[in-house]
């Protein structure tokens, strides 16, 4: 039988890869529908319970009231948008609707590798608000890194960007300098953007690490995930997507 609102019947709503990504990309929201998947319905105060639990709030006195609005006003909302809960304000009662099938898979990578928008380095760590952001930016299309480049400079202030035509490049420009996000392509010749993910990790667990490409997949996706990316940005045909690689960079690096 079909699942109801979804048309292919595994269990997923009809929104895009990079939608799902953004959703799971939150520790509260993948709390949320984790603890949603194991129990099918929770309350309001639950939620906000557990989410205390798992970030170490409880120990440290954290206003539960805050969490409930939060979960109120930018979390549910978002959830329920993409059909992967209902919520009853009244009641105060959520319930799962599509967490299983390849949702389930995904929530299950993104629990495990613990993918998060906020930075993860430790806050003395943290680039100084007013300090430049370091950007190394690796594509192999000719012309595409400089434009894309330029443009970021010149519509923000706060970032210097460096730019590589392929991940080897990528790897001689990290061992001369130091930079606070790395952005790459994900398909260029002899190294994948994958397996440069890959190699970074090795070196560096931290490092914010955003795939940014034209080739959106389910297979590309969990790849960038099983591997540790930071985010992942799918490529369009103007510069909006510029703009929302920059905020994104903003975030996997200050966490704001």
């Amino acid at each position: 039988m079909v699942d109801e609102g979804t048309p292919d019947g595994r269990g997923r709503p009809d929104f895009s890869n990079d939608e799902l990504f953004h959703v799971l990309s939150d520790a509260s929201r993948r709390t949320v529908l984790f603890h949603l998947r194991q129990h099918r319905a929770a309350t309001v105060d639950e939620l906000a319970d557990v989410i205390a639990e798992v970030n170490g709030d409880e120990s440290r006195g954290v206003d539960h009231e805050h969490l409930r609005t939060s979960l109120h006003h930018s979390h549910f909302p978002k959830l329920v948008d993409t059909g992967l809960i209902t919520y009853d304000p009244e009641q105060q009662i959520v319930e799962s609707t599509s967490l299983h099938g390849n949702i389930g898979e995904w929530l299950d990578l993104a629990v495990r590798h613990q993918i998060q928008f906020e930075s993860v380095h430790e806050p003395d760590s943290q680039p100084d608000e007013r300090e430049t952001i370091q950007v190394l930016l690796v594509d192999d299309e000719p012309g595409l890194p400089e434009t894309i480049g330029a443009y970021l400079e010149r519509e923000n202030d706060d970032m210097t960007v460096t730019t590589g035509a392929s991940s080897l490049e990528a790897v001689t420009r990290l061992e001369e300098e130091s930079f606070d996000c790395i952005v790459s392509d994900y398909q260029m010749p002899a190294i994948s953007g994958i397996d440069f993910l890959k190699a970074v990790r090795e070196e560096d667990a931290t490092m914010p690490f955003i795939v940014f490409t034209a080739k959106g997949s389910e297979s590309v996706a969990s790849q960038a995930i099983e591997t540790g990316v930071t985010d992942y940005v799918q490529k369009g045909p103007d510069t909006e997507q510029y703009d929302e690689l920059a905020d994104r960079i903003r975030k996997a690096v200050t966490g704001d």
